[in-house]
């Protein structure tokens, strides 16, 4: 009998740690999965800014600044917090500086509900009534005015 015991104990201890050690190895699969996607990502939105630079010269658009950013801020419970901003692209033309936000596929829609926040928290902290947004799968540069 009491080997019976020693044997289902040591089973369960068995199966326990290889329970634990698919989960930590599915918890390290799953981070590794996320900085792959991540690393994809950066990659293309690297790709389309370096695109939509040459629709925006194209265009008579000259580049300010790449990535400008800026210090916003808002009350919470009268308490001022602060917070910084990165748009994609600082650009001009006839003597008017815009904010330019880069985005392809169907995220260039104004439709798109976290595009049109972007820029409206462009709008508001760029102060600018004017934000312009490249659609590089289109070739497309879109003026939005708040």
């Amino acid at each position: 009998m009491l080997e019976l015991v020693k044997y289902i104990s040591l089973n369960y201890i068995f199966y326990t740690l290889a329970i634990i050690l698919f989960l930590y190895l599915g918890w390290k699969i799953r981070k590794i999965y996320k900085n792959f996607i991540f690393y994809l990502n950066k990659r293309k939105g690297i790709r389309a800014e370096k695109i939509a630079i040459k629709i925006l010269k194209n265009n008579g658009y000259k580049i300010i600044k790449q990535q400008p950013r800026i210090k916003g801020s808002l009350y919470e419970n009268d308490k001022k917090i602060l917070f910084f901003v990165r748009a994609d692209l600082l650009v001009s033309k006839e003597n008017t500086i815009y904010v330019a936000e880069v985005k392809s596929g169907k995220a260039a829609s104004i439709n798109e509900i976290a595009t049109r926040r972007q820029l409206l928290e462009y709008s508001k902290i760029f102060n600018s009534n004017i934000i312009i947004l490249i659609d590089t799968k289109q070739n497309k540069i879109k003026k939005i005015q708040f």
